[in-house]
């Protein structure tokens, strides 16, 4: 695996679990664990942008 694959995979893996705190969210009991999946979703959302920059980024040096 290289670089652009590792990112790619990387990106995939924090969509994939952003939707899943976003289906606990939707499928909380309480207030509190649902504002909590919330979050987590919110934070993986910020992973998954931060490591998109890098791939484009990468991708940018590559074709140079």
């Amino acid at each position: 695996m290289n670089i652009r694959e590792a990112l790619e995979t990387a990106i995939k893996a924090e969509a994939n679990a952003r939707q899943r705190y976003l289906d606990m969210a939707a499928a909380a009991e309480d207030p509190e664990s649902r504002l909590l999946f919330e979050q987590l979703a919110r934070e993986e959302e910020s992973h998954e942008k931060r490591l998109a920059e890098r791939l484009k980024a990468f991708k940018l040096m590559d074709s140079i």
